[in-house]
């Protein structure tokens, strides 16, 4: 979606490649407001990006990353 519409290019997710961007810093960033919403927003940014690092071991050995 981003790539093709050149919203996000070499230019802006300098000094990443586009999709290392994506996976990097966009991606990320919409799980920790999934999480904030799913909280009825009564997280912090810093609380919900604690429940997503907590959760990446469990993440993993459910779908055997």
């Amino acid at each position: 979606m981003f790539l093709k519409t050149n919203i996000l290019t070499f230019e802006t997710s300098k000094p990443l490649k586009p999709v290392d961007y994506l996976h990097e810093i966009l991606v990320p960033e919409a799980i920790i407001r999934l999480i904030i919403q799913d909280f009825n927003g009564k997280l912090s940014l810093e609380e919900a990006r604690e429940i997503m690092k907590n959760s990446a071991d469990f993440g993993a050995y459910i779908y055997n990353d």
